[in-house]
């Protein structure tokens, strides 16, 4: 899974990846999620995105798993209650990817295609800190982009050797800020962050 190959502080045992690999996996992951949301003739939510269900190859290409398994358990589980109890959430992606508008909800909520651009923002957000995916993450880097503290403050002090990649991973930051807006009207569309991760690649 990819958190486990980034290295970083959170796998100090683990080589971690250069940059320029980091930006490609998020840049396939978000792709497949675009497709998922807009291609694929069903225009689904995954629902549960973390840095866990982005599988690597090999070649280190990303594959987006987990996507509808939550759902057929959550099914099973409404088949056994009776009738009147059926009315339960969407399954939730775990605490520091879950977005605003599902925390704390009472009743039935639905997971949208805004709640999957949030959780994907998220997972940037650890990419280019090394930081794991708590509920203080993106309050923390929102705080440090607004206070101004030096970009070797906020990202993982294991790309501060790739002095060419300031420019990019900067790039992302502003990408991923902008996934995990608190209104969710504020966020971009998957697809319009796959093109913009595309565009930072391809400034080099």
């Amino acid at each position: 899974m990819f958190s486990e190959h980034a290295g970083g502080p959170l796998n100090p045992t683990t080589p971690p990846l250069p940059w320029a690999a980091r930006l490609s996996i998020l840049q396939g992951a978000a792709q497949g999620l675009a497709y998922l949301h807009e291609f694929n003739p069903r225009k689904h939510a995954h629902g549960s995105i973390a840095s866990s269900k982005i599988l690597l190859d090999d070649d280190l290409r990303p594959h987006i798993s987990g996507f509808g398994l939550a759902r057929l358990v959550a099914a099973g589980s409404q088949d056994k209650m009776p009738h009147s109890s059926k009315n339960v959430a969407s399954p939730r992606a775990a605490v520091g990817y879950t977005p605003p508008e599902m925390r704390d909800s009472t009743g039935a909520s639905t997971w949208t295609q805004k709640g999957d651009v949030h959780a994907f923002g998220v997972v940037a957000l650890e990419v280019v800190t090394g930081r794991p995916a708590d509920s203080e993450l993106e309050g923390w880097v929102r705080q440090a982009f607004k206070e101004e503290r030096p970009l070797s403050e906020v990202v993982d002090p294991s790309l501060l050797h790739e002095v060419h990649a300031k420019r990019e991973v900067l790039a992302v930051f502003h990408v991923a800020l902008g996934c995990t807006e608190a209104d969710s009207e504020l966020r971009p569309r998957m697809r319009s962050v796959a093109e913009n991760l595309d565009r930072i690649s391809a400034s080099r």
